[in-house]
């Protein structure tokens, strides 16, 4: 019996963190590397796994070492003071909501792709319905992740078999490269799992810190395996003609029949996503701000689409804003918050912390954020 129940709370803690990360960002890196080029998107692949898996591990700590159940604006709270409690407020809003948008624009996308129904009312469609369950046991919202992950992971490896014979090396060489920083901030949001991870440690226990550092390496190992292999099959197939959702691009390479199973899945991929998220940021307002819970689910609910509805719908661009400023400020204001406990962080990590990783991350942010501004105004 206690082997079934370590082995079912495995089952749900990957499908919460592996369900947060294989979603929206998945599907906008074949599109990301062409427009950056190989070269730039594998270097900037590498960098952003590394920062990632140091950021989730940093983070891990900070929940591992505090007591009481937190979302990042109160762990801030504790540890920085109230100013840095404002600002991770502010961050959680952009990248949550931003995800959230991201989540219902491939939404409609996928629904357009899969049943024809109109993009704008598919979004909507798909953001009321995933609305109504951000009420949902995160334990159920765990198990229904990972059995979908699982079948996006067994799509991609069929798919990539499918189109093996076709994929072209000259396709790899004919990216564009005339956006050479753009990965940065997309893959820091495709890496970005640390939503899900103050409730994985709920669903693994206190008592369980070897398992909760192994399924934060093994999601973000396996996410890392599965997005590169997408992007070789569906740039090395598409070329010139990859699309912003890579799927809708293959119809005359692979069919229409296998295109409709992959937005089938894909779909249930991004709304198991977009539900985990919305059930965090409920719980945030709910926990650290003390919301009713219904107050709780109007504010994680709404504000998305009331964006979407005024036109916020650049799905690339929103990924990249999301992950390069709302993120990288985040992975900021975590090192801040470990260093200062950095003694019982280090007794978590069994490793030691060094100054110059602040500066490093100091110097990625700024970089993230004047990429953004730059790219906003050409």
């Amino acid at each position: 019996m206690q082997h079934e129940t370590a082995y079912s709370k495995t089952i749900e803690g990957f499908g919460l963190l592996l369900g947060t990360l294989v979603g929206a960002g998945l599907f906008v890196l074949p599109s990301v590397f062409y427009r950056a080029g190989i070269k730039w998107g594998l270097f900037f692949f590498a960098l952003t796994f590394l920062l990632s898996l140091a950021f989730h591990y940093l983070y891990a700590a900070l929940i591992a070492i505090t007591p009481g159940r937190h979302r990042f604006p109160g762990y801030m709270k504790i540890y920085l003071g109230g100013f840095a409690e404002k600002l991770s407020l502010a961050l959680t809003f952009l990248s949550f909501y931003g995800a959230v948008l991201a989540y219902g624009i491939l939404g409609g996308i996928f629904l357009e792709a899969f049943l024809g129904v109109e993009f704008f009312q598919g979004a909507i469609a798909f953001f009321i319905l995933g609305g109504l369950l951000f009420k949902m046991d995160l334990r159920a919202v765990g198990k229904a992740n990972f059995y979908l992950t699982v079948l996006l992971f067994l799509f991609i490896a069929g798919f990539s078999f499918v189109v093996m014979p076709q994929i072209r090396v000259e396709h790899f060489y004919s990216a564009l490269g005339e956006d050479w920083f753009l990965p940065y901030g997309v893959l820091l949001f495709a890496f970005a799992g640390h939503s899900a991870l103050p409730d994985l440690f709920e669903v693994v226990g206190r008592n369980s810190q070897g398992r909760f550092k192994k399924i934060i390496f093994w999601s973000l190992a396996a996410s890392a395996a599965v997005y590169l292999i997408f992007i070789a099959a569906i740039l090395g197939v598409s070329g010139s003609g990859v699309t912003e959702d890579a799927l809708s691009g293959l119809y005359r390479t692979v069919g229409d029949g296998f295109i409709a199973v992959g937005s089938l899945i894909g779909l249930l991929a991004v709304f198991t996503s977009y539900v985990a998220l919305g059930v965090d940021l409920k719980l945030t307002f709910h926990y650290d701000y003390r919301f009713s819970d219904t107050a709780s689910w109007l504010l994680a609910f709404l504000p998305p689409v009331l964006l979407f509805v005024l036109g916020l719908d650049d799905l690339t661009k929103i990924l990249s804003v999301v992950g390069a400023v709302g993120l990288g400020a985040f992975s900021f204001l975590t090192v801040l918050a470990a260093w200062k406990k950095r003694e019982e962080v280090e007794r978590f990590l069994n490793i030691r912390l060094r100054p110059w990783w602040l500066y490093l991350i100091a110097v990625l942010v700024a970089a993230g954020v004047t990429g953004e501004i730059l790219s906003f105004f050409r």
